[in-house]
């Protein structure tokens, strides 16, 4: 029988092994050149080294180059404890055997289907990869030519477990040095992005963005829970999730809402689900005990890495709560800029008024010193033209005075009208009733009979405070104004509806016109005091309206539809001060 010591200096073999284990070769190219030293110098047929991940199990890991179990045994993990290879690991001591006692608990190693493998083989050993404190696997050896080891070639072995091991260790030390330094760069990274005078949507799109990348995650994605304001979405991803993923991701959100605690697909799916859907975790996002949303970072079982690690709860968790506060100062902080805009509007609001308010009362003032010598050239117009004998042109010309008159006249009521200051009598209008009752009257104007008016009105709408007969005034100088950009013939679309502008909610009132759109040279000056482009317009319909509105707490948006007309939206806010102080 073959002597595999035969011509093989102990020292040399050390030398080499030491020399590969000080090289500064890949962790599995060192691991597998030792390997390889030890089958040709040695004479061994199979030289493997199983590694203890962290999730507790044992993998066939590395090899010799000419290994041919290496490709069979890496397909199956094992346990501690679990056969020769689990025993060996749990108790931390070498065991050496011969095909002529091979234990039964063999087959833990070497499963059904590789029984024509062991044939092949006359001794077996298996030993521990470990130091005084760690356990890093199990390196196993297998002979074809020999019948049994020698003491020295044990002690020979058991320095190359040492020498194996250590790498081990120091891969263990390096991944774990990079793990934390990527951690910290991906925290300072989060850091900086919370700290952002960002929009919080943009902010959570840039949190979802970090975490995916650092952590090589198939995706990320945060729910928020707490809507502190309204934002587009509560749901920022990146990254892909596929329709099945999405149910159990909402199931497991759900899941974690209530528990408060860290879950991972691996535990709360279905057996027969696991497969079929990517592994992932969900934590939760809270602050001072309040319930923000949640954090879950995933990827396909197929990818190595931060899904199907153990320690990936620990780093969810870690990020989730690292980026709460965060997340709640950020929304806090746009509710607060929010508040200060509204507050800044109001203020500039309320220069306005006074600014206007002075210049109303000028204007009222001087209105009526125009108004007085109107109503007298007017009045002795009129006696003059009864008692004077004036022929066909001197009676035109008494008629256009008397019309100019009263032209003058109406303008300084409606200017009289722009700059008064009429007090609101609000109450709760259903906008839809409301304007049912205003297009019934324009259908029965003969006027109207070439136009043809459509409703889309969301029958939920709730109810509106505001001054209906105001209000009335409003829609009236619209539709008018919609009427005479159709010359009389065209359709006027009017829909009612639900809308949400930052975190205030408003009902809507648009009102859609076939008469060609207004110029966008001059769209931005439709609300402007006297801007008409009408003939004989005065330019304060609009204005009026603006006004009136605005004194709603509400705003007008005209827009230009293409190829059709103008578009004039009424937004009404749905609680309103006066009434009801808005609690934030």
């Amino acid at each position: 029988m073959k002597k595999p010591l035969k011509n093989m200096n102990p020292t040399d073999v050390l030398g080499k092994v030491i020399a590969i284990s000080h090289s500064n070769l890949e962790t599995e190219a060192r691991i597998n050149s030792i390997l390889n030293i030890i089958a040709q110098d040695m004479s061994f047929d199979e030289v493997l080294v199983y590694t203890l991940d962290s999730d507790k199990l044992l993998t066939c890991r590395f090899m010799n180059s000419r290994s041919k179990l290496f490709h069979l045994l890496n397909q199956y993990r094992s346990r501690v404890g679990e056969g020769v290879v689990g025993s060996v690991a749990q108790k931390r001591m070498s065991q050496h055997y011969t095909y002529r006692d091979v234990p039964p608990r063999f087959g833990c190693l070497f499963y059904p289907d590789l029984n024509g493998f062991i044939k092949k083989l006359r001794t077996f050993s298996f030993l521990p990869l470990s130091d005084d404190s760690y356990l890093y696997g199990v390196l196993f050896i297998g002979s074809a030519g020999t019948d049994r080891l020698t003491d020295a070639d044990k002690i020979l072995l058991s320095i190359f477990t040492r020498e194996i091991g250590g790498i081990l260790r120091s891969h263990q030390l390096v991944v774990s040095s990079k793990k934390r330094i990527s951690e910290l760069a991906t925290l300072s990274e989060l850091g900086r992005v919370l700290s952002s005078n960002s929009e919080p949507r943009t902010i959570l799109g840039n949190i979802s963005f970090i975490i995916t990348k650092a952590l090589n995650a198939g995706f990320t994605t945060i729910r928020l829970g707490h809507a502190f304001i309204k934002l587009d979405s509560q749901r920022y991803t990146c990254g892909e999730i596929d329709t099945t993923t999405e149910k159990e991701i909402a199931r497991l959100e759900e899941e974690v809402k209530r528990s408060g605690k860290t879950a991972s697909s691996r535990e709360f799916l279905q057996d027969q689900l696991q497969e079929a859907v990517a592994a992932f975790y969900t934590a939760p996002i809270a602050s001072k005990d309040r319930f923000l949303g949640t954090l879950t970072v995933g990827g396909p079982r197929s990818v190595a890495g931060l899904a199907v690690e153990e320690s990936s709860r620990y780093l969810v968790e870690t990020i989730a709560n690292y980026i709460s506060s965060g997340i709640e100062n950020s929304l806090l902080n746009m509710k607060l800029k929010d508040l200060v805009d509204e507050l800044g509007k109001a203020q500039q609001r309320l220069v306005e008024q006074e600014t206007f308010r002075s210049l109303g009362e000028m204007t009222a003032s001087i209105a009526h010193e125009i108004k007085n010598p109107l109503v007298i050239i007017g009045g002795f117009t009129k006696r003059l033209a009864k008692k004077a004998r004036l022929d066909q042109t001197e009676n035109r010309y008494v008629e256009i005075i008397l019309k100019e008159v009263g032209r003058l006249e109406s303008i300084l009521d409606e200017i009289l009208n722009y700059v008064r200051e009429n007090p609101m009598l609000l109450r709760g209008c259903n906008i839809n009733d409301f304007l049912d009752e205003l297009l019934y009257l324009f259908a029965s104007d003969i006027a109207w009979e070439k136009i043809e008016i459509s409703r889309d009105f969301d029958r939920d709408v709730p109810l509106v405070p505001c001054d209906d007969q105001q209000m009335k005034q409003v829609l009236i100088n619209i539709l008018v104004n919609a009427y005479d950009a159709m010359h009389g013939a065209g359709k006027i679309s009017i829909r009612t509806e639900q809308k949400q502008v930052g975190s205030h909610p408003f009902v809507t009132i648009s009102i859609t016109d076939t008469g060609g759109g207004v110029d966008p040279k001059i769209i931005d000056n439709v609300f402007n005091p006297f801007f008409t482009t009408k003939e004989r317009g005065t330019g304060l319909g609009l204005a009026i309206s603006n006004k009136i509105v605005m004194n709603h707490g509400g705003h007008i948006e005209v827009n230009n539809v293409t190829g059709k007309g103008a578009q004039f939206i009424v937004y009404l806010p749905q609680k309103n001060s006066i009434i009801q102080e808005e609690i934030v």
